[in-house]
């Protein structure tokens, strides 16, 4: 039993202390005026008369249903050729870069033999119609002193055994070769160390060198040289061994070996056009020979159609390389121009001529030979305006070959 009221008292308050207290109320919205309200999102139209318009729209014609086709065929097209011109630029130029390595090396491997020599200077004569080329050359078969090394071609201006003045006519249709002996007698210009005088070729350039050899000549035929080119004849002997040989015409019975045509390797080519004591006209007689096996080696390597097969003509370009000296100044696109500019040249359309000499060429004695001056204006008249064959048909007593 409890003792008293306050142990009665303390359950009841226990009680009172395990019940859980009542929620708190939850206060009232507060009303704002509508201008408050936030704006309503805005409502999406999902069609309107614009979207509807189509069927308003009249059905299109069937012309222009075909004037649309083709405007979208003519797109597609513009743009496939855009493309297939893009493709074809890359193509073309890996191509042209390829060409251009290789053109490279072939240049180099043919032309890694040619020689230079100083350019002419101190020039004589005019700029005339057409290209003007002093070709000079000598022959080792010839009893002379020896070619040695790459300033050899000093040799060939001491000692001319052919001296030969190419002109290529305006339109490149035609070429004629114009054949001075070695051993003419020419009016020699003043220079620096000696007065004007006759003499030959081999004085002029003994006192002089080659500006004043090239000057002789050119003052001679009053036309300037385009280009000056020496030949050492050794390479006229591989061209006719890598042509498997030439036929040359004979012109005249001499020195054991008949009139007529006849098949020489390099070896003999050299030998004939050699001064051989037996020769009666002497260097008339080897100028002869010279235009023949020249006529020869055309026929054979340009008629023949031989050049057409490109490892021949690599052979026949670099063995001319090898025996070849130009001027400094002409360089390799002058050079390819003019091998261009002859690419129609056929034996047909080549004539050899030689300078007109007197009526007793060796009057003079000691071997040099006299050349008919007047005629030999009308010649050179000829070629500085361009009309030699106009000259020749005129003149058909002018040996030609």
């Amino acid at each position: 039993m409890p003792d008293g009221p306050d142990e009665q008292d303390a359950p009841e308050a226990s009680r009172e202390d395990d019940v859980a207290p009542a929620p708190a109320a939850k206060p009232l919205p507060v009303f704002r005026a509508l201008d408050d309200l936030p704006a309503a999102p805005p409502q999406v139209e999902l069609i309107n008369d614009r979207d509807l318009s189509w069927v308003d729209k009249p059905e299109i014609s069937d012309e222009e249903r075909e004037r649309r086709r083709a405007r979208r065929d003519e797109r597609r097209k513009k743009v496939h050729r855009r493309r297939r011109l893009r493709r074809a630029a890359k193509v073309g130029g890996v191509l042209f870069a390829t060409f251009t390595i290789l053109f490279g090396f072939w240049a180099y491997w043919t032309l890694s033999g040619l020689q230079r020599m100083p350019a002419i200077e101190d020039r004589g004569g005019l700029n005339t119609p057409g290209q003007n080329i002093l070709l000079v050359g000598r022959n080792p078969a010839e009893p002379e002193e020896a070619t040695i090394g790459r300033g050899g071609w000093r040799n060939a201006f001491k000692s001319s055994d052919l001296v030969m003045v190419l002109h290529l006519t305006r339109d490149n249709r035609a070429m004629f070769v114009i054949s001075i002996p070695g051993d003419s007698l020419l009016p020699i210009p003043a220079d620096g160390t000696s007065p004007a005088r006759q003499g030959l070729l081999s004085d002029a350039f003994a006192t002089g060198g080659q500006n004043l050899y090239v000057r002789t000549v050119e003052e001679f035929t009053g036309a300037r040289m385009d280009r000056v080119a020496v030949l050492d004849m050794n390479g006229l002997a591989e061209i006719a061994n890598h042509l498997g040989g030439v036929i040359v015409e004979i012109p005249t019975q001499d020195c054991g070996l008949q009139a007529g045509p006849r098949k020489l390797d390099g070896a003999s080519a050299l030998e004939y056009v050699a001064l051989n004591p037996c020769l009666p006209r002497h260097d008339l007689d080897r100028v002869d020979r010279q235009q023949s096996l020249l006529r020869g080696l055309m026929r054979t390597a340009v008629d023949g159609n031989r050049i057409a097969n490109p490892f021949t003509l690599s052979r026949l370009l670099k063995s001319t390389a090898s025996h070849l000296t130009l001027e400094e100044d002409f360089g390799y696109p002058s050079m390819f121009g003019t091998m261009f500019s002859m690419r129609g040249l056929r034996s047909a359309t080549t004539t050899f001529l030689t300078v007109p000499t007197a009526g007793d060429p060796f009057a003079g004695g000691n071997g040099a030979v006299l050349l008919d001056r007047a005629r030999g204006e009308e010649l050179f008249t000829a070629l500085r305006s361009d009309k030699l064959a106009e000259y020749l048909a005129l003149n058909k007593d002018i040996t030609t070959r």
